[in-house]
């Protein structure tokens, strides 16, 4: 009975150790399957979306092509029309001038033969013209019939690729699923305490929130309820490449293009947490920091801020859902430590017009008077006029204009007949 017992107990210890790395080892190779099959499903949503491109610009180019196939066709059926009715006139002329010579007399003159030749000539005219007219009428039908038939073709051909990126994209969505699952088992395995019970959330990064949660006036955000266009998220603007963080603990559930975007599609990372909360991250710049079952830790880098996907400019595009819905990422994250931009909100634009009514406007500054001159009853400075006879020209004998006599003893400077300078010109003198 000892021996048994004996047995029994080296069985245990040889096996019971053992079953929690297999069951570890067994969760690795699921991870690491479902994240293969993630990539896959990726794969051909991103190889359809590529086909659903190049067939979308196909066909806009096909419609651009049809347009003046069609205007042709329709300019020559216009024309047709017209020599229609003027090849109609000519032979009812015809008709009705050889009704007048068959009765007017047997030998008829010879105005009559020319004009008669002359409009059988237009009717020859105008029968050639209906002929090259209605050719080329036909050839613009039937090239804008083969450019409809192309457009409808593509039309199908993107109606099927539609329909295989949606297969790709509900494929995509229950792999990530099944990561999640997958996430949440390695978080409760995990012995560090302050993975398995969550911890306070910090900020993904650093900048200025440019669009809030809720309702929002951006076009490319959807309906929801009341709201012409609700942002599921909050909107962070900061440089490119800023780094971004992981809000708190936790196993990504997913790195790629986003499947929930149909075209323009943004780089995201999903994070499931202790807590059961999601944090998503967008528009980031394409990067392998992380990959699909990784742990990682408040604070870690996991991607790049950029502007994959519809965006109008570097940001980070940050979510928060609990149980499959967002909610106001604001609500869990510390306050004060990025600044919120007051003009993206209604709430915020009102605050900032109080502001500015509150605060006083700045008050002109008095003028300053002039310095006060040190002589107070000093005479200004006169400006001698010009006297006619106060000086006369030595050299020439002619009354000149110097009041001030800087020329009068100037008896040897220059010829006779040379004019002293500066003349009609006033001198200040004090």
């Amino acid at each position: 009975m000892a021996t048994v017992l004996c047995a029994v107990a080296l069985v245990a210890a040889v096996l019971l150790p053992s079953a929690q790395p297999v069951a570890a080892q067994d969760l690795g190779s699921r991870i690491v399957a479902v994240r293969a099959s993630q990539k896959t499903a990726e794969a051909a949503m991103r190889a359809q979306d590529r086909v659903i491109l190049s067939l979308t610009i196909q066909r806009k180019a096909a419609t651009r092509q049809l347009k003046p196939l069609q205007r042709v066709a329709k300019q020559a059926a216009g024309e047709l029309e017209v020599v229609k009715r003027v090849l109609a006139e000519r032979k009812s002329r015809l008709a009705e001038k050889e009704a007048l010579w068959t009765g007017a007399a047997a030998d008829p003159p010879t105005e009559w033969k020319s004009r008669l030749e002359s409009i059988r000539k237009e009717i020859r005219i105008a029968e050639t013209r209906k002929a090259n007219i209605a050719a080329r009428a036909r050839a613009a039908e039937r090239a804008a019939r083969a450019k409809k038939a192309q457009i409808e073709g593509l039309k199908r051909q993107r109606k099927v690729a539609v329909g295989r990126r949606e297969s790709a994209e509900a494929s995509l969505s229950a792999y990530i699923a099944q990561m999640t699952q997958l996430a949440r088992l390695k978080i409760a395995e995990q012995a560090n305490v302050s993975l398995a019970e969550g911890g306070t959330y910090s900020w993904p990064t650093t900048g200025r929130i440019s669009q809030p949660y809720g309702c929002t006036g951006v076009v490319f955000n959807p309906r929801r309820g009341s709201c012409k266009h609700f942002h599921d998220g909050i909107d962070v603007v900061d440089g490119y490449g800023t780094p971004i963080r992981a809000v708190a603990a936790g196993v990504v559930s997913y790195i790629g293009w986003n499947p929930y975007d149909q075209e323009g599609r943004a780089y995201v990372i999903d994070v499931v947490h202790a807590d059961g909360y999601v944090s998503r991250y967008g528009h980031l710049i394409p990067t392998d920091l992380v990959k699909a079952g990784d742990l990682v830790y408040t604070g870690q880098i996991i991607g790049k801020m950029g502007s994959t996907g519809k965006s109008t400019g570097t940001h980070l595009h940050f979510e928060i859902l609990r149980d499959g819905r967002d909610i106001d990422p604001v609500s869990v994250l510390p306050a004060g430590v990025v600044q919120v931009d007051k003009s993206s909100t209604k709430a915020g634009l009102a605050e900032l017009r109080r502001e500015a009514r509150a605060t006083p406007k700045p008050k002109k500054p008095k003028k300053t008077p002039p310095p006060a001159t040190p002589f107070p009853f000093a005479k200004k400075a006169k400006v001698a006029t010009c006297d006619e006879g106060a000086a006369t020209d030595p050299r020439s004998g002619a009354v000149q204009c110097d009041p001030s006599g800087l020329f009068a003893a100037a008896a040897l400077d220059g010829p006779p007949d040379a004019p002293l300078p500066y003349r009609g010109t006033q001198i200040a003198t004090n």
